[in-house]
């Protein structure tokens, strides 16, 4: 019940999304394990430690089955409730993309790496279990895969062999095929290393029983190896398609494209964007808008002359608007002569306050809510032509030098 609860509630936010993407709920199947995988290792080391302790009168160390089949006895069941679990708190998002996405599909290998690695959770938590002989180890077993998966926010060094990647891929990024299926036999091989050793220690308690420890060192020394060759390599965590699919529009002489994933979200973005345009007049600083989805492949051969659309489920295309418009007032020229100030306030006489001002009025369409907006009162047709006589001085931050239409 509580994995299905963890992986439920990270989840549950991004079930009323507009609309959903197949990068993101793949990835989600190993994401999740951020909290799910401890929890999972905590559980099985409770399992462990109590049906497997030699204190237990039906777990004696010299019992006949104390090795490989009560392993298999103990392990089936409970990765079938830890697993099914996960599996059910991920079903109502599985379910919603399958109706909402756009563009793609499930990849199954992304998935699965997700199911390994809870799998891995389990068995080395069971293991954990094993080796204490008591349920009291499970905090500890809890935080050791804390940290584990912790380690994965940190970077990309330890992506091969961490279920859980520092950041969500998004449309237009394809996590890397090689290191996801390194991922896969990783887990796997962690898995049955796990198992195995917690069967050789099992069947070797009794004390004139000292065999088999020299197994146990190698099924120990194979996933050690594996690991040690992922973290030295380093691995890119996403492909880029060269040529994603895209749906075009154009509105005024701005060309709009969005990746075909978001061609729902394209007269959005045309509704949002067209009237900061329209408000402007004429211009150069921008002609075409692109979603960021489509440039992943090559992202520094993007003309100036390109915003560069950053669509996601979670967001609006509505919020474009501030951006287009501060790059129509050129507030990234103004940050960059006065990187030490923000705009301090509405109606200000320093350049980067003015240009501030230019660029709420145009994000408004000439509507301003700030009564003291320095151009609060102006008439659209006033104000265009203002702009238009003094491009120069908007372009180069310096409006400080020359007189506010009236």
């Amino acid at each position: 019940m509580a994995v299905l609860v963890i992986v439920l509630s990270g989840t549950w936010e991004s079930l009323s999304w507009p609309y959903q993407e197949w990068q993101y709920t793949s990835a989600q199947f190993h994401q999740q394990t951020a909290l799910a995988a401890p929890a999972c290792a905590a559980w099985a080391a409770v399992v462990a430690g109590r049906l497997t302790s030699p204190s237990r009168i039906f777990a004696p160390a010299v019992g006949q089955r104390m090795g490989a089949p009560v392993v298999r006895q103990h392990l089936v069941p409970l990765g079938a409730v830890l697993v099914g679990s996960y599996l059910l708190g991920l079903a109502p998002l599985v379910a919603v993309t399958v109706i909402d996405a756009e563009f793609g599909g499930p990849d199954l290998l992304v998935m699965l790496s997700g199911l390994l690695g809870i799998s891995a959770s389990i068995t080395v938590g069971y293991l954990i279990g094993v080796l204490a002989r008591s349920a009291f180890i499970a905090p500890v077993a809890f935080l050791l895969f804390f940290a584990f998966t912790v380690l994965g926010s940190t970077g990309d060094t330890y992506a091969a062999v961490v279920p859980v990647l520092r950041i969500d891929p998004e449309l237009g990024q394809v996590e890397n095929p090689a290191m996801v299926l390194f991922r896969c036999a990783f887990f796997l091989l962690v898995t049955i290393a796990a198992a195995m050793i917690a069967a050789q220690v099992l069947a070797h308690r009794a004390p004139r029983a000292r065999r088999g420890w020299t197994t146990t060192a190698a099924l120990t020394a194979i996933p050690v190896a594996l690991a040690v060759l992922g973290v030295s390599t380093t691995p890119d965590l996403f492909r880029l398609p060269a040529d994603p699919p895209r749906q075009c529009a154009e509105r005024h002489g701005i060309e709009y494209c969005v990746h075909q994933g978001h061609s729902s979200q394209l007269d959005g973005l045309i509704a949002a964007l067209d009237p900061v345009f329209t408000a402007r007049g004429p211009q150069e600083q921008v002609k075409r808008v692109y979603d960021r989805a489509l440039l992943y492949a090559d992202p520094l051969t993007v003309p100036e002359t390109t915003h560069v659309a950053i669509l996601t489920p979670d967001t609006s295309p509505a919020s474009e608007a501030s951006f287009v418009a501060g790059k129509l007032a050129a507030m990234d020229v103004c940050a960059e002569q006065y990187p030490r100030r923000e705009v301090a306030y509405s109606g200000g006489d320093h350049p980067y306050d003015r240009a501030g001002d230019l660029a709420v009025w145009l994000e408004h369409h000439a509507h301003v809510l700030d009564d003291t907006n320095s151009f609060n009162g102006v008439d659209t047709d006033t104000m265009r032509e203002w702009i238009t006589t003094h491009s120069e001085e908007i372009r180069t931050c310096s409006l400080d030098t020359v007189e506010l239409p009236s």
